[in-house]
């Protein structure tokens, strides 16, 4: 490496760490309650293009944390977060448009940011995608899609998201049908969310017969099934 290149890597590698120091030092002020600080340390690295500075900006105009805070200028630095690929501010994005908080409301713009935050992994966005799916709002309906996001954000441990996956599986709508994982889905969301113990008690009618035989291969399959699920 010629000593030029080392001394611009040494200056890129400078300006990161000090950076990261004012981005930590906001979240510091941010938790202390000091947002005022939080927001003078941030605001000189959203303008400088940095993804997370532009969220946390976001997030202090959205909660009203600040002097003059606006939820179209949280708008305006979520979109600025969102285009560079912030998962967060993807999905905070799409509920501004979705509840038209600064923007005009648009349940096909909501929609089309909730699914760039669903293909980054972001669980709510993947069953908020799974929900207009269903409903047909702000895309075209498809149970398919619906069963599809509701299973992916499932994946990803949203109780919310395991219930309704094991309500579509039991009733097999936009997918095969089958009784034992729509339990095992069930059980999962029952033990994170107690609100779905009534899902897991109707699935459970549809799985288990009188007959005694047949009630224990199928509580030995849901446990060998839960016992996969708690592995991963």
């Amino acid at each position: 490496m010629s000593q030029f290149m080392f001394k611009v890597v040494l200056i890129l590698l400078f300006s990161f760490q000090t950076a990261q120091a004012s981005l930590s030092k906001g979240l510091d002020a941010a938790q202390a309650g000091d947002y005022s600080t939080a927001y003078e340390l941030w605001l000189p690295m959203a303008k400088q293009g940095d993804a997370n500075a532009q969220f946390y900006l976001g997030l202090l105009h959205s909660r009203q944390l600040i002097d003059q805070a606006s939820q179209e200028q949280a708008v305006k630095w979520y979109l600025l977060a969102a285009n560079n690929d912030h998962v967060n501010a993807q999905f905070n994005l799409g509920i501004k448009y979705d509840k038209g908080l600064g923007v005009e409301q648009s349940a096909t713009e909501a929609f089309s940011w909730y699914f760039k935050a669903a293909n980054n992994g972001h669980p709510e966005a993947q069953f908020n995608v799974a929900n207009m799916y269903r409903d047909g709002r702000g895309v075209e309906h498809s149970n398919e899609q619906a069963a599809t996001w509701y299973k992916a954000s499932s994946i990803n441990n949203l109780p919310q998201a395991q219930a309704n996956l094991a309500l579509v599986l039991h009733l097999g709508i936009g997918i095969e049908k089958d009784l034992t994982m729509a339990y095992v889905w069930a059980t999962l969301a029952s033990e994170a969310d107690t609100r779905f113990i009534a899902i897991k008690e109707l699935v459970a009618e549809g799985l288990f017969d009188n007959d005694k035989k047949m009630g224990d291969e199928k509580t030995q399959e849901v446990a060998a099934r839960l016992i996969e699920f708690n592995d991963r």
